[in-house]
């Protein structure tokens, strides 16, 4: 299997997880490439924004507790992302 072909896998698994945390939106090529149009891409990522208007420290403070549940997700439910 391709390195693209990893990517891209891991993303599909960690794409359902995301949406559990709706202070992130998907956007971007890998986005477009997935759900509207197939683009041929060189890579693949997840680019995500954050969907508040919020104060700044607010809003770094939300970012950084959704990626910390994001992060532990991963670990207790994608076999081996965890080193």
């Amino acid at each position: 299997m391709t390195d693209y072909h990893s990517q891209a896998r891991l993303l599909l698994q960690v794409l359902p997880l995301i949406e559990r945390y709706p202070v992130f939106a998907l956007k971007g090529g890998t986005a477009i490439n997935f759900f509207l149009r197939d683009m041929p891409r060189l890579s693949v990522d997840i680019d995500l924004t954050y969907t508040r208007a919020d104060d700044r420290n607010s809003a770094l403070a939300a970012i950084g507790d959704a990626l910390e549940g994001l992060k532990a997700d991963i670990e207790r439910l994608i076999v081996g992302s965890t080193s």
